[in-house]
């Protein structure tokens, strides 16, 4: 049984994210500085008042009571200053550093695979990107150096005390050692629970982001109670742990409280008041103890929060990092050479799995020549996406290989490859915003008259021209302002904007009207002549004029030819012809 990996320690993640700090140290320092001041500012204050108990008040000397009562105020004044900037430049600091991290981590998701994203609840990853994020913010903002001024203070205090009764401050400090040293137990049995609590945070996230995307269904099947009491469960299954979590922190800080409060507090009164009746000690002395103990109160069960702050930031910080930490396709697909597309594209004996030993496709071969229109027609889960998906780049291949213009793709520059495809789906992605950066995808590389030629050539121009204000008119998000035949056209004049060398239409037809469909298909035979076009489709209309159509089945090519031939030697995509164009029969 293999051993568990080691835990990282913080000083590794300080060190990944020290790149995001480096560039504004100065504020950094300048909070170090205000904290060891203010730290320094706050052991003196109480000394001063024990000047005026044991000197002032005795010698009844007002004009020395003034003067130290004015250093009083004026040590307050000081510390508040600085404790004041510590905070604003110091939150600012955090504001800005998280902007840029959460950047950073968007440009990575990003840069990873299609693959990982297809296993991937699209609201757990907006919970780490965004709300792990912000937790994480705490760990730039001025908590940090509070935690370290806190520290210091104490430790300030200790030479305080030992210096004014040292026999006294023996007495206290082994309970205060004791304390503190549970505390830190505490707050490594409770992290865990943190942790727990951004998961099931991260569930209740990707429910209601899937049950919102599919409230249609969810209305049309009255399904609301059902989704209602799902995510009910979900939240109770947090509350619990909330709860438990909540009652182990504030159970633990009142019992701390009331070891501060009163424990110590009657123990300094009982140790110092026989020798200040003895006249070993002064009521300053005592004085000094009290107001220490009462201001070592707070910054200690700050200090509690604090540290409980910071676990939850690192906790969220691991959950981030695991996202920075995953190979992003640069790392897999390491071919550099500029692709050409002169001649063919060519399948050899390719199979492919998404896991394991599970093949999707199994040695399949074939070519796509240039300026010809290739069909890939089948059943359902025969592989035909799956070839598409290869053809994109979006994979690498298990075995066999696939060839452009004699090249294996794994050598070219994956990125050059995929500017020559324009990729149209039979569920249109288009994005809040203008039709505009819409069909350029926010590529201003493409200008506007691009794109109104685009919108001119696949028959939108009359549709444009009805908007308020045409190309600047904003689509709802994911389109749903707009028909499904105009999300498609849309899609076709993206493909054109971008000037694309080949066309992929994966079942690019299959949810629009035969009326819609028939247009789609004029417009298609027009636009796209000369190029090379690559068409998945279960609806046969739209490849019966395909030079090649490749029927697929069980992850392999059962049959291949143009129409007359696979209607004359296959007889399933006889039956499927059948099925579709003559309504003849029942599959």
């Amino acid at each position: 049984m293999s051993e568990p990996e080691p835990k990282p320690k913080i000083s590794y993640y300080l060190k990944l994210i020290y790149p995001f700090i480096k560039k504004d140290m100065g504020l950094l320092v300048f909070g170090l500085i205000a904290m060891l001041i203010t730290s320094a500012l706050r052991l003196v204050d109480p000394l001063i008042l024990s000047l005026i108990i044991d000197k002032s008040i005795p010698n009844q000397d007002m004009t020395e009571m003034f003067r130290y009562g004015f250093m009083f105020i004026g040590v307050v004044l000081i510390s508040g200053l600085l404790s004041y900037l510590q905070i604003v430049l110091l939150s600012r600091l955090g504001i800005k550093i998280i902007t840029k991290f959460k950047g950073e981590v968007f440009s990575h998701l990003l840069k990873l695979p299609i693959g990982w994203f297809n296993k991937q609840p699209v609201g757990e990853l907006i919970a780490r990107v965004e709300s792990d994020s912000e937790r994480v913010k705490v760990l730039f903002s001025d908590l940090s150096i509070t935690i370290i001024g806190n520290l210091l203070f104490f430790v300030g205090v200790f030479i305080v005390l030992m210096v004014r009764d040292w026999r006294t401050t023996i007495y206290i400090m082994p309970v205060m050692v004791v304390s503190i040293i549970a505390y830190s137990f505490v707050f490594k049995y409770i992290s865990k629970f943190f942790l727990k609590i951004r998961e099931k945070y991260a569930i209740i996230s990707a429910k209601v982001t899937d049950y919102i995307q599919g409230m249609q269904m969810i209305q049309a099947l009255n399904q609301e109670e059902r989704v209602i009491d799902d995510l009910a469960f979900a939240s109770k299954d947090k509350q619990r742990t909330e709860v438990k979590t909540s009652f182990i922190e504030y159970g633990f800080q009142s019992f701390f409280m009331f070891i501060f409060d009163v424990f110590f507090v009657v123990v300094v009164i009982m140790l110092s008041a026989p020798k200040i009746i003895a006249g070993v000690t002064t009521l300053g002395t005592l004085v000094v103890f009290i107001q220490y103990i009462y201001r070592m109160i707070w910054p200690l069960m700050h200090l509690s929060e604090n540290f409980m702050q910071m676990q939850r930031s690192f906790v969220s910080l691991k959950r981030i990092l695991e996202l920075t930490e995953l190979g992003t396709e640069d790392e897999t697909f390491t071919g550099t050479e500029l692709p050409t597309f002169e001649r063919d594209i060519r399948f050899e004996n390719v199979s492919f799995a998404y896991e394991d030993e599970d093949w999707v496709l199994k040695d399949v071969s074939f070519s796509i020549p240039r300026g010809k229109k290739i069909a890939l027609v089948g059943p359902s889960g025969s592989g035909k996406t799956t070839a598409v998906s290869l053809l994109c780049g979006f994979y690498h291949v298990q075995k066999g290989r696939v060839l452009i213009d004699g090249v294996p793709m794994r050598s070219l520059d994956f990125r050059a490859w995929r500017r020559k495809i324009g990729l149209i789906l039979q569920d249109v992605f288009l994005f809040p915003g203008p039709i505009l950066e819409n069909v350029r995808v926010y590529n201003d590389n493409v200008s506007r008259d691009e794109v109104q030629n685009a919108i001119n050539i696949v028959q939108l121009e009359d549709f444009v021209k009805a908007l308020p204000e045409g190309l600047d008119s904003e689509l709802a998000e994911r389109g749903q302002n707009v028909s499904q035949g105009e999300k498609q056209l849309i899609s076709f004049a993206r493909a054109l904007a971008f000037n694309a060398e080949i066309i992929v239409m994966d079942e690019a037809t299959a949810s629009i009207d035969p009326q819609t469909e028939a247009r789609i298909q004029r417009t298609m035979d027009q636009v796209f002549s000369g190029k090379t076009i690559v068409v998945v489709a279960h609806r046969l209309t739209s490849v019966l004029d395909a030079d090649e159509i490749l029927y697929f089945s069980e992850g392999k090519i059962a049959a291949r030819g143009d129409h007359k031939t696979l209607m004359r030697e296959s007889k399933d995509y006889r039956k499927l012809v059948e099925l579709q164009l003559l309504g003849d029969g029942n599959e």
